[in-house]
């Protein structure tokens, strides 16, 4: 089935992204300002579902690469969003049937919808983690098997480059480099696939999960209610086996970030408020990576950890996160494929050089809820 993205869609749909992108994929208002932009000069995007892709359909992730700080300072130019794409298509010599989020996280949820306003190709409702990541590699389509290359990457000049390598973690050190050289924030497309590999590979759905969660939030504010509470009722309700909870709830007493390699990387403290006990320490890679309560683990990737607004629920990202801000820590069972073997390899904690053993955020959360004031979430 296809049909079209409503303008009044555009909201939810990036605020919904940004909770999903745990902290990370670039700043979420600057895509939803561009999107509504396109839309208002292209006309609307459309949507298919993964199951009705054609087996040899050409899907292309669409994806903005780089440090989210750079992006926030950089914007969007208008070719932006399809010109990797366009490169692409001239290298192979045909023409995409669809693109993809290659993460549902800020940014890089609606950058592939600009692409589709301006092109007319549709966007999947899938991606290639559930969540976001910093690294190409840490992707479901990488865990099950797909090359990354060709890598295309662009700039807002119009300088690109088409790179091949022999393994998708080679592919995702050549083409930082090259981000890194093209300033740090870059469109790309990554991992093109026929549609049954698509349909293998994508986890489905997300872009209408996070439509949900983004509706569920102007909802809940609407009505006067707690927007976090009503974010774990609807993720239940898409899907009865995502757990969610609120980990902890704090001001940032302290954060601290470098810029290196093309990342955005770092650490902080919380110190509890509104009842929560104790402190927290948090580090980031791009997106929340780990947090834990005087020295008790809370959550790990690859489960999600989602800083929001204490009373607005409105996303933090890591580069937006600042001292004395007041936020409630929200953790998401990750897609059960980056729970497996492979995705732990790919995506747990010794991926990120963190000394944790995984253990699954349902199994975690009863600290929380030890911690927890009496009556929260």
């Amino acid at each position: 089935m296809k049909r079209t993205l409503a303008a009044h869609e555009v909201v939810p749909l990036a605020l919904g992204a940004a909770v999903l992108g745990t902290g990370g994929g670039g700043d979420p208002y600057v895509g939803q300002l561009t999107l509504q932009r396109e839309i208002e000069r292209n006309g609307l995007p459309t949507i298919i579902d993964l199951a009705d892709l054609d087996d040899d359909a050409l899907v292309v992730p669409v994806a903005m690469g780089g440090a989210p700080v750079v992006g926030l300072e950089k914007l969007l130019s208008e070719p932006f969003a399809d010109a990797s794409l366009r490169r692409l298509e001239r290298y192979m010599g045909r023409s995409a049937d669809a693109v993809m989020p290659l993460e549902i996280g800020g940014i890089n949820s609606l950058l592939p919808f600009v692409t589709s306003s301006r092109t007319g190709i549709p966007v999947v409702d899938a991606d290639g983690m559930g969540r976001a990541f910093p690294t190409l590699d840490k992707t479901t389509f990488s865990i099950l098997g797909l090359s990354a290359s060709p890598v295309v990457t662009s700039n807002e000049h119009g300088d690109g480059a088409i790179i091949h390598c022999a393994t998708n973690l080679k592919a995702e050190l050549v083409s930082r480099a090259v981000l890194v050289e093209l300033g740090a924030a870059c469109s790309s497309t990554l991992f093109p696939m026929s549609g049954a590999d698509a349909r293998r590979t994508a986890i489905p759905g997300t872009v209408s999960l996070a439509l949900s969660v983004g509706n569920a939030i102007l909802a809940a504010r609407a009505r006067g209610d707690d927007p976090v509470s009503e974010i774990i009722a609807e993720l239940a309700r898409f899907d009865a086996s995502i757990h969610a909870r609120v980990l902890y709830g704090g001001k940032v007493i302290d954060v601290q970030r470098s810029f290196a390699g093309g990342f955005n990387s770092g650490h902080g403290r919380l110190r509890g408020t509104d009842g929560w006990r104790g402190e927290a320490e948090f580090s980031f890679q791009n997106e929340y990576s780990r947090i834990a309560s005087d020295g008790e683990l809370l959550a790990v990737v690859p489960d999600l950890i989602a800083f929001l607004d204490a009373d607005t629920a409105d996303p933090v990202t890591c580069e937006t996160l600042r001292y004395s801000q007041r936020v409630r820590v929200l953790g998401i069972s990750c897609s059960p494929i980056l729970r497996s073997v492979a995705g732990l390899g790919a995506c747990g904690p010794a991926a990120f050089g963190l000394g944790d053993a995984y253990r699954p955020i349902e199994v975690l959360s009863g600290l929380a809820l030890q911690r927890a004031p009496r009556g929260a979430t």
